[in-house]
């Protein structure tokens, strides 16, 4: 009875392999991470900022805790609106939004690509295996070291915008542009732009190949049903992406990266090989068994590999059956495409078409990590596995091509058993390219890591030989007419399972920690060192502990910043005393201004005796331009001296006063000033077009000054300067979100009320 009901199979079997994957979340309570983890270096400090700024009632729009200041939420920092994210941490906490976000996502992944295989006429039993094949991939399932949550969500809804695609190209229901529509706004949500790119670009292809006589017109209503599921989906997660475009304009992409830019992190072309022989160049980086007497395991050219491209053997060859040999022509040939584009694309800058896209396309002037575009190869591939299963083992192909496709398997499987005698010589002939990038003139003495490589290449082509005499044995059977489709679907899952679950759950590192809170224990001392001031260098460690730092983490910066820490990394005491530092951090101790000061100034005549405070009077303001500011801060130009104001609507000199901070939050900044005369008020807070501020309540122009701080033109005398960070982009987005979720409700009532009178 059980095994009647697809839908309970499925459900138990993605359960069953999100538990197994991820044993470890539900048999202890320990926090996922690494030391190469963002979830630990990023995650955790963002996602405690954002759940003790929501239990307050109020949203992260700034950190005022890393770089001086940055934008928070704009920067995809804190993607809350995201549902199975942000109710999550809202009602259980971060620690649980963390832990369950990669076995939730692989269900999830596992039931839309089960929807899509049944929208394409898959069997029973090969759409369960093509769902395994999608959830249980290591593409997705080995980010779980690095800790990139937003690309597992992304990943796991592209799945149902493709089966939106093929359902609105069937139908013209407009029920299938709202779920479509979903998908997008979920995975826009989760704040990886990049993905979301590479997802619509997938559903361009199928789009086009779905088009069906008369062409013109199909094409058209086709084109625009997806131009309609991405303008509503784009709408639905406007509160996160509208925001996010317009920070982007300040960032280093608001510019076109350059082309070795664009490329870095290309997947070299023989890494492909991956797919099916995981551990062919080393595997990975930073774990406890990733080095040999400190030599890297990994002797690929990625530069930086933190998860794999497996999919396992049987799948890959799956795969590879279904793209030549599924019954769905135009499903088979647009994954084959999207599989092409996607091997093309992660190769990158190894190969002249990415310049050509470069200088074509300029979407791909802004991206960079070309790597990344593998999921959308090792997609196609999983979900064409379940199409290979038909035709291998549910009638799909006949006698004559069943014996020719054994053949070549079983040939596979012995080529396969010849280069594992053989492994350890062809490791060494791999390694010696390795050697010479890395100027090893001898590597005798380096024995024990060629024993390991070619300990761990032996493993992949046992593998390899061993699964794919297993499918040639079954495709022998079928070809005898021994054996059921039931029987051979539970024999490929269990071999599947052996060849990912484990490999999988080699990706996972844990800490000894259970709460955010014991990762970061409180530290008084450096706290009371700080002050109103910033601790260098710093970072994110001290973001819950709710210390300014002048350094941290963090990809998504504005340009500004960028450049303010370029200067602050050549240690120029001048520079770090601009940034209004106040102590110093390392693993040996913490020092005071008091303490550190002696060897900032040494050598240094008239470096001052304390340190710059975060709010003060310039004694001089000129107007000066932004590289102009930067300029005077790389020179030692104290601020407090002379300031150079961005289109200063004057200048002053002479100008005495003195300041006092008397409210001090994240998106508000209150400060009292006294002076002589008409002057300037500096914060040596980052400057960011969002900040607004007003003088005894009324607005006033926000300026930018010495290149990166916040100034205001101020009256002479006592007043009382506010700045304050803008939510209304926020705001904005948030309408456009709430307006595209009543629209697709309302297109899926009107779609069921009308298919309830037709059914009438």
């Amino acid at each position: 009875m059980f095994l009647k009901n697809e839908k309970t199979v499925l459900l138990a079997v993605l359960i069953l392999l999100a538990v197994l994957t991820y044993w470890t979340i539900f048999s202890s309570s320990r926090l996922p991470g690494g030391d190469m983890s963002d979830t630990v270096s990023q995650g955790y400090p963002f996602f405690s900022y954002t759940e003790s700024r929501l239990s307050q009632g109020e949203l992260p729009l700034w950190n005022p805790y890393i770089f001086c200041g940055v934008p928070f939420y704009a920067s995809f920092s804190s993607p809350v609106f995201y549902p199975l994210r942000g109710l999550p941490m809202i009602l259980f906490g971060s620690e649980v939004a963390i832990r369950f976000l990669f076995p939730v996502h692989l269900i999830l992944a596992g039931l839309f690509a089960w929807l899509f295989l049944k929208s394409i006429s898959v069997s029973r039993w090969g759409s369960l295996v093509g769902a395994f094949a999608y959830a249980s991939g290591a593409w997705a399932n080995t980010l779980f070291y690095a800790g990139h949550g937003s690309k597992i969500i992304c990943w796991a809804w592209l799945p149902l915008l493709l089966w939106a695609v093929v359902k609105w190209a069937g139908s013209r229901d407009t029920r299938y542009i709202a779920f479509g529509a979903t998908a997008i706004g979920m995975q826009g949500l989760s704040s990886h732009p990049q993905m979301i790119l590479y997802s619509s670009g997938c559903a361009l292809i199928l789009a086009l190949f779905m088009v069906k006589k008369p062409f013109i017109r199909s094409t058209a209503v086709n084109l625009g049903g997806l131009a309609a599921i991405l303008l509503l989906g784009g709408s639905l997660a406007a509160v996160q992406l509208y925001p996010g475009y317009l920070f982007s304009k300040h960032t280093s992409r608001g510019e076109d990266l350059s082309l070795e830019a664009a490329s870095s992190y290309s997947l070299a072309p023989e890494e492909t090989l991956t797919m099916f022989l995981p551990a062919m160049f080393g595997l990975r980086h930073g774990f406890t068994d990733s080095t040999v007497s400190g030599i890297p395991v990994y002797f690929g050219r990625l530069g930086l590999r933190l998860s794999s491209e497996f999919m396992g053997v049987s799948f890959f060859i799956l795969g590879l059956i279904g793209l030549m040999s599924g019954k769905n022509r135009k499903v088979k040939f647009a994954l084959l495409t999207l599989a092409v584009i996607g091997t093309i694309v992660s190769w990158g800058g190894y190969t002249p078409v990415f310049s050509l896209l470069y200088k074509v396309f300029p979407i791909f002037r802004k991206l960079r990590a070309p790597h990344m575009a593998a999921f959308v190869t090792t997609s196609s591939l999983a979900i064409a596995s379940g199409m290979g299963f038909d035709a291998l083992f549910a009638g799909g192909l006949n006698t004559e091509k069943l014996k020719k496709t054994m053949l070549v398997l079983a040939g596979a499987s012995g080529l396969f058993l010849i280069l594992l005698l053989a492994a350890e010589p062809v490791s060494k002939a791999m390694q010696a390219s390795w050697w010479t990038r890395n100027g090893v003139a001898d590597p005798s003495p380096f024995g024990g890591i060629l024993t390991r490589r070619a300990s761990l290449l032996s493993s992949d082509l046992l593998r390899a030989f061993t699964v794919t005499g297993i499918i040639a044995a079954m495709v022998f059977m079928v070809r005898k007419s021994k054996g059921s489709v039931l029987l051979f679907a539970l024999t490929i899952l269990a071999v599947a399972s052996v060849e990912l679950i484990p490999f999988n759950r080699n990706f996972q590192v844990f800490l000894p920690s259970t709460t955010i809170e014991s990762m970061f224990p409180d530290r008084p001392q450096l706290r009371d060192m700080a002050g109103e001031g910033r601790v260098f260098p710093g970072g994110n460690e001290l973001v819950p502990l709710g210390i300014r730092s002048v350094y941290g983490y963090h990809a998504a910066k504005p340009a500004a910043t960028d450049r303010l820490m370029t200067l602050v990394r050549a240690s120029s005491p001048w520079v770090l005393r601009q940034t209004a530092m106040t102590a110093f951090s390392s693993t040996e101790g913490n020092a005071s201004w008091e303490q550190l000061r002696p060897a900032l100034a040494e050598g240094i005549p008239g470096y001052p005796a304390d340190p710059m405070p975060r709010a003060f009077i310039p004694r001089s303001v000129l107007a000066g331009s932004v590289d102009t500011g930067f300029q005077a801060i790389e020179n030692g130009i104290d601020p407090q001296i002379r300031t150079y104001i961005l289109d200063s609507p004057s200048t002053h000199d002479g100008v005495v006063g003195k300041t006092e901070i008397l409210v001090d939050l994240p998106e508000l900044v209150t400060v009292r000033t006294e002076t002589s005369g008409p002057g300037f008020l500096v914060l040596a807070d980052s400057w960011y077009p969002d900040w607004e501020v007003t003088v005894d309540g009324s607005p006033a122009t926000l300026h930018r000054a010495n290149g990166w701080m916040r100034g205001v033109q101020i009256p002479g005398g006592e007043h009382v300067v506010e700045f304050s960070y803008s939510n209304r982009n926020v705001v904005i987005g948030g309408i456009l979100s709430g307006v595209a979720l009543l629209l697709i409700l309302l297109l899926t009532v009107l779609s069921l009320m009308k298919k309830k009178r037709l059914n009438a």
